[in-house]
C-alpha cells in the first residue's frame, strides 16, 4: 500500500442555520456572482471551473503543495461553511500555506457567493457528505449519511477505551477505511470498521509531513480564533508587528513570570503577546482569583505586570463579567492540548512547552 497522503488538517465545527433550496443551502443568484468573483480573483491558482492542476498532489521545489481543486475532487468538502470562509478571509500562511488572504478585497457577502460557486460543481454524493457532516437541514437522508459512517466506530471506541465522543469527532482520512478520533487533545486512528486503535502519529512517508501535527496546529489556531483582542491581555509589537506569540499563562506559575520580565525584548523585536488565561488546576488553582482580577482591571496589561510580579493590593475584585474568560481560557487551553505553563503558540499554531529565554526564542517565533 503506498502512504501517499493528503489529510484534512482544519478543525470541524458544526455549523448552524444551513438553508436548503434544492437541498444546498446557496441560490442561483449567488452562484451567478460568486463565478464572476471567482473568475477575478481565484481562476489563476484554481482552474476556470475549480479543477485545478492534474499534480495538485505533488509538491513543488520548495516543498509547497499547488492550489489543490474545489471542485469536491480534493479536500474542501472536509471543512465547514466557518472554517471555508475563514481561509478565504485569512489566506493560507495561518496553516503554513500560500494562498493570500482577501479579506480586504472580498466582504462577507461576495466570500460566501465564491464558495457556492465552487460547491455548485460538488456532484450531489459529495455535496451530501458535506452537509450530511455539518449542515441541519431537515432531510432525513442526510442525517442518515453521517450517522451511518460515523455510528460504528463512535460506538466501537466507547465501548473499548470509554472515550466521550461525538459523532463530529470522527473523520475521515485519505486512507481507506482509516477514520481518525479526536479525544482531547489526543488522536486516535481507527482501523478495521472501528475493530482496532492506533494511537500516535500519521506522516505522510513521502512527502515528510507529519499529518497529525498539523491537525493540532489547526485545532490549536481554531481555539485562539475563538479570542479577540479585547478578551485578551495584549502586549503590542513596537513598531512593525513581525508576528503574534499566544500565551496560556497563569500569574502563580514561576516561569510565567520569568517569561513576563523578557517581554520587552519580544516587542522591541517586533512580536505581539497576547496573553490567555489558564489557571493550572482549574478554578481551585493558586492563580485562578488573581487571573479573574487581572481581567476585571481597567488597564488589564499594568494589573498582568503586577500580578506576575505579586503585586497584589491593588488588583480590583475579581467579581466581573470578564472574569469569565479565565474559565474560556482553562477550557479551550485543555482542548488545544495546554498541559502547563507558559504554553506558546505561534502564527503556524506550532506549540513551544514552557519558558524560553528572549535570545532564544526571538529568532525562533521569526524565523
Amino acid at each position: 500500500m503506498k502512504f501517499r497522503i493528503l489529510f484534512s488538517v482544519l478543525l470541524l465545527l458544526p455549523v448552524a442555520g444551513l438553508a436548503a433550496e434544492d437541498q444546498r443551502w446557496f441560490t442561483t443568484e449567488q452562484v451567478a456572482r460568486g463565478e464572476k468573483l471567482f473568475l477575478e480573483h481565484c481562476t489563476a491558482c484554481h482552474g476556470r471551473n475549480a479543477e485545478a492542476t492534474p499534480n495538485w498532489k505533488q509538491t513543488d521545489a520548495n516543498g509547497n503543495y499547488p492550489p489543490p481543486p474545489l471542485d469536491g475532487t480534493a479536500h474542501a468538502w472536509h471543512h465547514d461553511l466557518e472554517i471555508l470562509r475563514r481561509t478565504i478571509r485569512q489566506g493560507g500562511k495561518p496553516l503554513g500555506g500560500q494562498m493570500p488572504a482577501f479579506e480586504d478585497k472580498l466582504d462577507a457577502a461576495a466570500i460566501d457567493a465564491v464558495i457556492a460557486f465552487f460547491q455548485s460543481k460538488w456532484p450531489d454524493e459529495i455535496y451530501q457528505r458535506w452537509a450530511g457532516r455539518f449542515g441541519t437541514s431537515e432531510l432525513p437522508s442526510l442525517t442518515d449519511i453521517a450517522v451511518a459512517a460515523n455510528e460504528p466506530t463512535t460506538r466501537l471506541l466507547r465501548q473499548r477505551i470509554g472515550a466521550d465522543v461525538r459523532l463530529d469527532d470522527v473523520a475521515e482520512t485519505d486512507i481507506d477505511d482509516v477514520y481518525q478520533v479526536k479525544v482531547g487533545p489526543r488522536y486516535i486512528y481507527l482501523l478495521g470498521e472501528g475493530r482496532y486503535a492506533l494511537t500516535g502519529d500519521l506522516v505522510d512517508l513521502e512527502n515528510g509531513v507529519n499529518l497529525t501535527e498539523r491537525a493540532r496546529r489547526a485545532d490549536a489556531l481554531a481555539g485562539i480564533a475563538e479570542f479577540a483582542d479585547k478578551d485578551l491581555v495584549v502586549f503590542p509589537a513596537q513598531g512593525e508587528r513581525k508576528a503574534t506569540l499566544d500565551v496560556f499563562t497563569d500569574t502563580s506559575c514561576p516561569y510565567c513570570q520569568k517569561l513576563h520580565e523578557e517581554i520587552g525584548q519580544l516587542q522591541q523585536a517586533g512580536i505581539t503577546v497576547r496573553y490567555l488565561p489558564y489557571p493550572r488546576g482549574g478554578s481551585r488553582g493558586p492563580g485562578y482569583a488573581t487571573l479573574r482580577s487581572v481581567w476585571c482591571a481597567d488597564d488589564r496589561a499594568g494589573a498582568m505586570t503586577d500580578a506576575k510580579q505579586q503585586l497584589l493590593d491593588d488588583l480590583p475584585p475579581g467579581d466581573c463579567a470578564a472574569a469569565a474568560i479565565v474559565d474560556r481560557g482553562y477550557t479551550v487551553g485543555n482542548r488545544v492540548g495546554v498541559t502547563g505553563t507558559p504554553a506558546l503558540f505561534l502564527d503556524s499554531g506550532e506549540k513551544i512547552e514552557g519558558y524560553r529565554p528572549h535570545a532564544e526564542l526571538i529568532p525562533y517565533v521569526l524565523r
